[in-house]
């Protein structure tokens, strides 16, 4: 049996795609027996892994060429966003199983969360543009969430080409089952449960710390939340006296600052480590 696993956006296909995302529903098929391969457009990059295929973007709107690749399912894992419609439609008319996988979340706004992710998405126009400007950008924008994209037609659609439509987290599935009005018996009817795969990779070995760490993108303030994270480290670690923290990832000014304000007792306690290697870390 062919499970192969598709992301339409040509990120690094090294060893650090296929250990998150679509990348590690590949070798996890693989480590239960099934032939596997990941799909990604192009160009080729240095480091592609031999298990990725890259093609034309065209192809991947094609259902001659998803055809042509004899397979049995493939996961999409585009978001489910109406951008990447046609992609779906090819693959399902291609007559092989498709599952729609949703991301990390697949809390879509407004419907769930709708404080914090206003709030966030706030402070990021805010950190981008500034406070005026990135205020008007905020407002016109959460106008557009309100208003044009209120109905997800494109989503809806991208959605239902799918013959299972599978979120990581509870959350996100009765966030949809709540919507059956919205979204329609026919995407309710799909809905499913399937955790991220873990990578192979990750291996415990030796001795336990008491260290917590942060991996992250972590200028990224809407997704990762760098605020969240230090008021969390902030209240946490004076309560746990012999417990420490490490982050990793970018680290932008606004971490510095934070860090550089600490009492010093805290401040040694919690490291800016930075990028570290994939397979180091």
């Amino acid at each position: 049996m062919k499970w192969y696993t598709c992301t339409p956006v040509p990120f690094k296909g090294d060893h650090t795609f296929f250990s998150r995302d679509s990348g590690a529903f590949c070798k996890a098929f693989q480590r239960i027996g099934l032939e596997s391969r990941a799909i990604m457009p192009t160009p080729v990059q240095e480091g592609d892994d031999p298990d990725l295929i890259r093609t034309e973007y065209a192809n991947l709107e094609d259902a001659a060429w998803w055809k042509s690749l004899g397979i049995d399912g493939l996961v999409l894992y585009a978001w489910g966003t109406g951008k990447y419609l046609p992609i779906a439609r090819a693959i399902h008319d291609a007559g092989i199983f498709l599952v729609v996988y949703m991301d990390s979340s697949g809390l879509f706004f407004p419907w769930q969360y709708w404080l914090p992710i206003a709030e966030n998405m706030w402070t990021r126009d805010v950190f981008a543009r500034g406070k005026i400007r990135g205020t008007a950008f905020f407002l016109l924008r959460l106008l557009k969430q309100h208003t044009w994209n209120l109905a997800s037609r494109g989503r809806r659609k991208h959605l239902d080409q799918g013959d299972m439509v599978a979120f990581p987290m509870p959350a996100a599935v009765k966030s949809i089952q709540d919507r059956e009005w919205l979204y329609g018996k026919s995407i309710v009817r799909k809905l499913a449960l399937i955790p991220n795969p873990i990578s192979s990779t990750c291996r415990y070995a030796g001795e336990k710390r008491n260290i917590i760490m942060a991996v992250g993108r972590w200028d990224d303030l809407l997704y990762k939340r760098p605020f969240l994270l230090m008021a969390t480290l902030e209240q946490a670690l004076p309560r746990a006296p012999h417990w420490e923290a490490e982050i990793y990832g970018n680290i932008p000014p606004l971490l510095r600052e934070w860090h550089g304000n600490l009492p010093e007792d805290l401040r040694a306690r919690i490291r800016l480590a930075g990028y570290l290697p994939n397979a180091e870390l």
